[in-house]
């Protein structure tokens, strides 16, 4: 039998195997990202914030290992732990977290990489900027944005930083169901052009959603959790099948 991890191959973005206890959920997690956008789907509670969390060093987890491309974030068996701050990986949450005296644009670039190419630096700024619609809003200060302004600054930052990122390759970005305090409308716009950039400039992503369109929408390679384990992963069609089933039927309901 293969001890290979589920969709693991030669190009893997980032391997992981953990096992951590948090409240009454016991994490035995196995697997390996191998596609530019990967979205994790699960339940609340079933551990997908935690994991995010492992992996971008926030937690510390109770056995197991961690390792980005061919370097190892995390090995609990020789000690091997990577602090937040040296980890390739950038993250953003369902809370934009704004520095409250900067204003949008100085937020946006907080982070930046790339100082020996100002050139190509400043068109990612520009381009993101652009993306997220902040361009009349970048002299002012979070103090003057709405909460759904304040996420998307929070958003841009964080694709700025994995985009630009100084090590070898872009850094791997973690998205925690940024969008979910955003209208339909403009999720959808945001969550096409933001896969489009990130896959010009190289950048993977691993994304937290409960939305199954959004997982179609992506067209992303899908990890299921539950209970703390991986029950299934591949593409939306084959992993999420049941649950579109289920929705359609209930659209068609009288």
């Amino acid at each position: 039998m293969s001890d290979s991890l589920p969709g693991e191959s030669p190009e893997r973005v980032l391997t992981m195997s953990m096992e951590h206890r948090v409240g009454t959920v016991s994490l035995n997690i196995r697997f390996a990202l191998i596609k530019p956008w990967t979205v994790l789907f699960g339940p609340s509670g079933s551990g997908k914030t935690t994991l995010l969390r492992a992996i971008a060093g926030f937690v510390r987890p109770d056995a197991g290992s961690i390792v980005r491309g061919d370097r190892v974030l995390v090995d609990r068996a020789s000690g091997v732990f990577v602090p937040p701050y040296l980890r390739p990986v950038r993250s953003a949450g369902q809370t934009a977290r704004l520095f409250p005296n900067l204003t949008v644009r100085s937020n946006a670039i907080y982070g930046i990489g790339w100082r020996d190419k100002p050139d190509d630096a400043s068109k990612v700024v520009d381009e993101v900027i652009s993306l997220f619609g902040l361009g009349e809003l970048v002299n002012r200060k979070p103090h003057d944005l709405s909460g759904g302004e304040k996420q998307r600054v929070s958003v841009a930052r964080a694709a700025i930083s994995a985009i630009t990122y100084e090590g070898a390759g872009a850094a791997l970005l973690l998205l925690d169901e940024p969008f979910s305090g955003l209208d339909y409308a403009m999720r959808d716009g945001l969550v096409d052009g933001l896969r489009e950039c990130l896959g010009r400039w190289k950048t993977p992503v691993l994304s937290v959603t409960h939305d199954v369109g959004e997982a179609f929408q992506l067209g992303a390679e899908v990890i299921r959790i539950a209970e703390g384990e991986i029950v299934k992963q591949g593409p939306a069609a084959d992993v999420l099948a049941e649950e579109r089933r289920r929705l359609i039927g209930q659209l068609r309901e009288p």
